[in-house]
């Protein structure tokens, strides 16, 4: 069996959307981009919004996500780490994905060595300083008491409201063109974030981020990059680490 060397990074798969004209085509495809990396992958890192809408009763869990679950399953099986961020989409995630796939659940924005470099890792909502009204809404999701107090509606009602939200959101994003390009370094609340946080923590070699939805690889410094993930909508895209090389690429289906 060849060594274990590398490190993956992927984000914004939003499994479960109704705005995905395939949902299972989907949801195949990232399975597959797993099934590439299953030799060779020491550690997988999602970054955030792998699922549209996440939230976990006591006895009852979203349905579906069956293949993508069971993969992640087979390969904390095997000895690959498997780490989850949560989004602002999937913010739910309690104790179901360490019992059932043994992943580890992060729910603020961390720092870790990663083979002899240092990462900023984060989904990237946390540090989004655009609007009072996501920030407000950011804090209520997150609060123990909304939660509980949410979790008492049934979910009957519960997962279709999520859904339709999400939907909603979705279309009036894509109607906003800072929603799907990229706006430069002056405009970019990522990169604003990082260049801002690397003048008092100028130890991190990489920023790596999901959320934007937009690919991108970007000098900060002499010594540090910050990458944006894309997404496994329209980008199929993934970030991975050798211990010598930072690589954004796009996983592409061979037919």
């Amino acid at each position: 069996m060849k060594p274990r060397t590398k490190i993956y990074f992927a984000s914004d798969a939003h499994l479960g959307a109704r705005f995905l004209q395939d949902g299972r085509a989907a949801e195949r495809r990232l399975v597959r981009w797993l099934d590439s990396i299953q030799d060779d992958a020491q550690s997988i890192w999602f970054l955030g919004d792998m699922f549209d809408y996440w939230y976990e009763y006591k006895y009852v869990v979203p349905k579906g996500f069956t293949r993508f679950l069971g993969k992640v399953a087979e390969l904390s099986d095997a000895g690959v780490e498997i780490h989850f961020f949560i989004g602002n989409h999937d913010i739910w995630m309690f104790d179901y994905l360490p019992q059932e796939v043994g992943a580890i659940i992060h729910r603020e924005p961390l720092t870790v060595d990663l083979l002899g470099k240092r990462f900023f890792l984060a989904h990237g909502d946390e540090v989004d300083d655009r609007s009072r009204a996501f920030r407000l809404m950011r804090w209520l999701f997150r609060n123990r008491v909304c939660q509980i107090l949410y979790s008492a509606i049934h979910p009957r009602w519960t997962f279709g409201f999520a859904l339709g939200w999400s939907l909603s959101s979705r279309k009036q994003g894509l109607k906003k063109q800072e929603e799907v390009s990229y706006q430069g370094e002056s405009a970019e609340y990522l990169v604003r974030f990082a260049k801002t946080y690397l003048q008092a923590h100028p130890d991190i070699h990489f920023f790596i981020f999901g959320h934007r939805h937009i690919m991108l690889d970007l000098m900060l410094s002499r010594t540090s990059r910050l990458l944006i993930a894309g997404d496994w909508m329209q980008h199929f895209s993934y970030i991975v680490w050798d211990g010598e090389s930072l690589f954004l690429e796009q996983f592409e289906v061979e037919e």
